[in-house]
């Protein structure tokens, strides 16, 4: 009797286990004609969490300019050899609808055909589309991949009322296919908030 007990309670936690990476999941969307990130920007997706959108955009690798030195000064950061794509993460406040900044963001990504991954933090940048958080990267090659972005409790103060607001991590999956360096598949989108 105790030993079928123990046997429903571990089901039970194999079973709730599942349905939580099944709510996680990104689902897929074949795109009606293959679009090329390296010549356009492409939304790859948008999900919530933790009361935030993060809104997941792959695009042609550019050149950042980033502060360095002491004191600071502009230095250029071209695209390394092979780093055909700039990888962009916009997470979004849902209520102003505006970019949060100062977080942390950490991009991780495997290519689910070769079991291949990478992880890399993503820098605040300013650029065309405003605030947003990004490398370049050469990814890894064609296939089906997984890719994890976390964003972390930004610094920002925040007043008595919202003290609880971004306060824990963020974490989004999403799913993209690339094809002859071309995304065939992405995340099928979330809704943005009105």
């Amino acid at each position: 009797m105790i030993m079928n007990a123990l046997k429903l309670a571990v089901l039970a936690v194999i079973a709730s286990s599942s349905l939580a990476w099944s709510q996680q999941a990104p689902k897929a969307k074949l795109l009606a004609t293959p679009a090329d990130p390296t010549r356009n920007t492409i939304l790859v997706g948008r999900s919530e969490a933790s009361g935030m959108v993060i809104q997941f955009e792959l695009e042609p690798a550019t050149t950042m300019i980033m502060l360095a030195g002491t004191p600071p000064r502009p230095m250029e950061h071209a695209p390394a050899a092979g780093e055909v794509y700039h990888v962009e993460v916009k997470p979004i406040d849902p209520r102003s609808k505006t970019r949060i900044s100062y977080a942390h963001v950490v991009f991780e990504a495997t290519n689910n055909d070769t079991g291949k991954s990478l992880k890399g933090e993503l820098h605040p940048m300013w650029g065309s589309s405003g605030l947003h958080y990004a490398m370049n990267s050469a990814l890894l090659g064609d296939g089906g991949y997984t890719a994890t972005i976390t964003i972390h409790a930004p610094t920002f103060g925040r007043s008595p009322k919202d003290k609880d607001l971004f306060m824990a991590p963020a974490v989004a999956k999403f799913h993209f296919r690339l094809k002859n360096r071309v995304l065939t598949e992405v995340s099928e989108p979330s809704p943005l908030p009105n």
